[in-house]
């Protein structure tokens, strides 16, 4: 009777099988959500790019939005719609500020929706 008090240890083929659907469905996440967040950055940087260069200090909101457009096109970003970039310029100093959300499929009727913020601000 000694083998009954020897239990197995390790995990089933049931459990094997839902972790392994988990992992998938947190790289599947992961897959869809880091182009969004890397797209992003970019834009951040660009915006940070235009508020240190001197030369841009005293330029036109019409300017500096022709300026971004043409940033985000040589970092390949194409699918970015203009008007979640505002410019204002007020009480003496200009603000580009970058608001927007996006809504990623993720498998079947599950989305995620990213919300995504910036705002760069100088004298």
């Amino acid at each position: 009777m000694q083998y009954l008090e020897k239990r197995q240890q390790g995990v089933s083929i049931t459990g094997w099988m839902l972790l392994i659907a988990i992992v998938l469905f947190f790289v599947l996440l992961g897959v869809r959500m880091v182009p969004s967040y890397m797209e992003f950055h970019s834009m951040s940087k660009i915006l940070e790019s235009i508020k240190d260069d001197p030369q841009y200090r005293q330029a036109a909101p019409k300017e500096l939005r022709k300026i971004f457009n043409r940033r985000i096109d040589i970092n390949s970003i194409y699918d970015f719609d203009q008007k979640y970039l505002k410019i204002d310029r007020s009480k003496g100093k200009t603000s580009m500020i970058l608001d927007y959300e996006i809504t990623k499929p993720v498998a079947g009727n599950v989305s995620v929706v990213m919300k995504f913020h910036k705002e760069v601000d100088w004298k």
